[in-house]
């Protein structure tokens, strides 16, 4: 049975997981002082958005004690980039939220959190980041020497890239995107190309390049790390490409034991969050069974797979 870590929002949506079976999840915290002194956007002080994530000890008290009573994991976003004025809170956060029991560490990429929690002898779990750009099996090494238990890998890696990692570090385990990981950019790097522009009709946009795909249905080249993007409206979707990565379970079976899946939801509605938990429980046991992979893609994304537009990492990306 394949293994899930799913993002929430709030602390109604436990009843949601649990039903499911799902007992591993991430989320963010902030707390009036720092949303009043840094704008709660994607990237300021942790990867969830405005809006998305438990906001204030009381309600993150609540939220871990429920956690706690329904058995589940609970794992905190840290994993903005810092400045040094914002240490003191990230550091008086992470103390706070790791008083509960049932959160079991942390998922960072900074640096310089990454040296001070060391320094301090932090005693709960660290987890990379996708911001933290693991690329290969060196990068998981360098990032040992911090006591980390996981590393969330970048959604640019090939499965053999990935299959080599996992070779290289049998003594740690890793999380892969799933669905709905529609970015074709580097994580580490996607600041450089959030909030490219906005707009008075539809407001500012998290990301300029899907901006201009959806709005103008036109190709949009970017330049980034040497690589040229040229991916065009599928006539079919919504969405140029829609982040399945349903193929790649099959060929990473063997591994299904140190491997989590994850699934990002931001949204901050029950209804769309229960749909994308069911989805989980579609595909549960894919690692195991002859499911029909395009079937089930069907079922989720409502649209024939093509094998084209749809995948993890679009074939267009040249």
């Amino acid at each position: 049975m394949l293994k899930f870590n799913v993002g929430v929002n709030n602390v109604n949506q436990l009843n949601i997981l649990k039903k499911f079976n799902i007992t591993k999840i991430f989320c963010g915290y902030i707390d009036s002082f720092a949303s009043t002194k840094w704008y709660e956007d994607f990237l300021v002080l942790n990867r969830r958005g405005k809006g998305s994530s438990i906001y204030g000890r009381e309600d993150f008290k609540r939220f871990a004690l429920e956690a706690k009573k329904q058995d589940i994991k609970v794992y905190v976003t840290f994993n903005g980039l810092y400045t040094s004025e914002q240490y003191e809170w990230i550091m008086e956060a992470i103390r706070y939220v790791s008083l509960f029991d049932s959160v079991k560490g942390i998922i960072v990429n900074d640096m310089g959190l990454l040296l001070r929690l060391k320094q301090i002898g932090y005693n709960k779990e660290i987890v990379i980041s996708t911001g933290g750009t693991t690329f290969n099996s060196s990068t998981v090494s360098f990032y040992k020497q911090f006591g980390i238990t996981r590393v969330v890998l970048d959604r640019q890696l090939k499965t053999e890239e990935i299959i080599s990692i996992l070779e290289n570090h049998k003594d740690i385990d890793f999380e892969i995107f799933l669905l709905f990981a529609n970015c074709t950019f580097v994580d580490g790097y996607c600041s450089l190309l959030h909030q490219l522009n906005s707009n008075k009709e539809y407001g500012p946009v998290n990301c300029g390049y899907i901006y201009y795909l959806k709005y103008f249905n036109k190709y949009k080249i970017i330049k980034s790390c040497r690589k040229i993007y040229n991916i065009k409206f599928s006539k079919q979707d919504e969405y140029p490409f829609l982040g399945c990565n349903l193929c790649i379970i099959k060929k990473l079976s063997k591994y299904s034991k140190r491997l989590t899946y994850k699934l990002v939801t931001r949204s901050n509605y029950v209804n769309e969050f229960e749909k994308s938990i069911k989805q989980m429980h579609l595909i549960k046991n894919l690692d195991q069974n002859n499911y029909d992979i395009k079937e089930i893609f069907n079922l989720i994304f409502g649209c024939k797979c093509d094998e084209k537009f749809g995948c993890y990492i679009s074939p267009l990306i040249v």
